[in-house]
């Protein structure tokens, strides 16, 4: 390998351990937004997501900066609380260490671009939403609102010619929450749920038409797959209900990241 190979290869590996680490302390803000959701703030309710002291969610004391070091604070602790001993969710180095390993591929498969803002955004409320719904069965519209209105703006001023222009993104987001809204009306609700209606809604202004296709395709499968499994494994039942936002934000996920096969498998 010559230098200008062994340059070239260490200012890579820099990049994408700098977008670790970025990911990882943007994992940990997105547990904050994830667990405030639901939570009333303090002060009256009027305190945002992003406001105010991370405290023990059990003993309510403040945290100090050395126990909310993403990843490493959990495992020094021992999954524990350094002041109640009581144990931290799973939830809060696993949502880290995605939002790490999201960044990571963001910048590995697209570069230093200004357009990677705009995919951690929506992969980022991608995550939060899937565990919102993954602990509480709901899609929170304080999330998904304000994503659709960003996803609105950019496909304004980007005219992608690979969604068919706005009017395209238009069509496929449309035809995508009519879709799942004829689930939820004509299930009652039972089958699915008006919030999944609206994150096909974010996912068809987020994806091209082949690949939102593709991405609800592959979240179906997914989702049949595990119900199957759970229900051998009798933890679920036939009448159970299931979350399907995870499956819908893990099949536009992977949609995202294997456009390039997907796109060439479907049309050589």
């Amino acid at each position: 390998m010559g230098p200008v190979a062994a340059v070239l290869l260490a200012s890579i590996a820099m990049m994408l351990l700098s977008s670790f680490v970025f990911g990882l302390a943007f994992g940990s803000f997105l547990n904050v937004v994830i667990y405030r959701l639901k939570t009333p703030p303090r002060r009256g309710g009027t305190t945002p997501p992003w406001r105010g002291r991370s405290f023990c969610p059990e003993c309510k004391t403040q945290l100090k900066w050395h126990d909310l070091v993403p990843l490493l604070s959990f495992i020094y602790l021992r999954g524990r609380c350094r002041y109640c001993h009581k144990k931290i969710s799973w939830q809060y180095p696993i949502v880290e260490l995605i939002s790490g390993l999201l960044w990571v591929l963001i910048f590995y498969k697209f570069g230093v671009s200004l357009i990677n803002i705009y995919y951690i955004f929506i992969l980022s409320v991608f995550l939060v939403i899937a565990v919102y719904d993954f602990k509480w069965r709901i899609i929170p519209d304080k999330i998904v609102y304000p994503a659709i209105v960003i996803a609105l703006i950019f496909n304004v001023f980007n005219f992608p010619p690979d969604k068919g222009g706005l009017w395209g993104v238009l069509l496929t987001a449309t035809a995508a929450f009519l879709f799942f809204f004829m689930i939820f009306y004509f299930s009652k609700g039972r089958a699915m749920g008006l919030g999944d209606a609206k994150l096909a809604f974010l996912i068809g202004l987020f994806l091209s038409p082949l690949l939102s296709i593709a991405a609800f395709m592959l979240a179906f499968v997914i989702g049949a797959a595990s119900g199957i499994i759970l229900i051998g494994l009798g933890k679920k039942t036939l009448k159970s209900q299931i979350a399907f936002g995870p499956f819908l934000v893990l099949g536009a996920t992977i949609t995202f990241f294997f456009s390039d096969f997907i796109i060439n498998f479907f049309q050589p």
